[in-house]
């Protein structure tokens, strides 16, 4: 049985750090939720059970102090600017958010003497446009707009921070997470099943995209396995893919929301933007021989899912 951790865990009110959090106190940890959002609705549920941290990544001062009077066991950093549209909206935030945040984050870690190991959220997006599929782990990166750049800047800093300090260090890619009302309702799925509940069009930019679909439920199962992972004697830094394996195309994903809901939804296609990444599809394979983990959830089966729970949660 895992002990239980002192764990922090940055961008803790955002989709993926609330549902982390969720499964966390399920199972005993004591968890920091460090977040500077206003809206703290995703956690608010767990007032009583965490301790929450309103601290923004770029306060480099007060990252120190909660740093000197804590010592954690872990650290989940996911705090960012977590869409590439708002990246290219606003660039200069994104970079004081990603890569200076998180540059603050591990110097502070290590100015305090933290023996902690630490997992990096990034993305798919660090690749780019890929050349072939599946795309493993050790494919060329090369990003194609300011949020794919600064997670690749991430990724190189915690990987340098692992070396120098001899603490253990996971970097988790992230493909297209979904799956429930904490999510950003304006993302392509999460709109696109709140269209096809209120019976509207569908507007797809550019309508070539392949995507690596993965439930947030495997998601928050990949972390947990991420962290076995580096308290069993894991190698000092490593890199995984959480995701199916799977691509699926827009199109597909609007057939399967038809077939859940039996109607023929209408949709619309709109030109593409130059920062998106049209088609990528991950290798899952080191993930499932590493961390015993294996995506489960496919789009055929979440996106139904995802349907009903929305369906519960803003129309009954």
């Amino acid at each position: 049985m895992r002990k239980k951790e002192k764990i922090l865990v940055t961008g803790g009110a955002g989709f993926i750090g609330s549902n982390l959090i969720e499964r966390a106190i399920n199972e005993g940890e004591k968890i920091f939720c460090l977040d500077c959002r206003e809206d703290l609705q995703n956690i608010r549920m767990f007032n009583d059970s965490i301790k929450y941290v309103h601290l923004d990544v770029r306060d480099k001062k007060n990252l120190y102090h909660l740093f000197q009077k804590n010592h954690f066991d872990g650290v989940v950093h996911l705090a960012a600017v977590s869409r590439v549209i708002w990246g290219e909206q606003d660039p200069d935030n994104c970079v004081l958010t990603n890569t200076i945040g998180t540059r603050n984050l591990i110097e502070m870690m290590e100015q305090t003497n933290q023996k902690a190991w630490l997992i990096f959220g990034s993305s798919r997006e660090v690749y780019g446009e890929p050349s072939s599929f599946p795309v493993n782990e050790d494919a060329p990166k090369d990003p194609i707009n300011i949020y794919g750049r600064t997670k690749l800047d991430g990724e190189r800093m915690v990987r340098e921070w692992s070396h120098r300090t001899g603490n253990p260090s996971a970097i988790l890619r992230f493909s297209n997470v979904y799956g429930n009302e904490k999510d950003i309702l304006d993302r392509v799925l999460p709109r696109f099943v709140l269209g096809a509940i209120r019976n509207q069009p569908l507007e797809i930019h550019g309508g070539n995209q392949l995507i690596d679909f993965t439930h947030i439920n495997d998601t928050v199962k990949g972390i947990f396995r991420t962290i076995d992972y580096l308290n069993n004697g894991c190698d000092l830094h490593d890199e995984f893919h959480l995701l199916t394996g799977k691509g699926t195309t827009l199109q597909e994903s609007v057939n399967v929301l038809s077939d859940h809901t039996g109607i023929d939804h209408e949709v619309t296609i709109k030109k593409g933007r130059e920062y998106d990444v049209d088609r990528f599809v991950g290798d899952p394979s080191k993930a499932m021989r590493k961390l015993n983990f294996k995506a489960e959830i496919r789009p055929n089966l979440g996106i139904p899912m995802t349907c009903d729970r929305f369906q519960e949660v803003f129309f009954t």
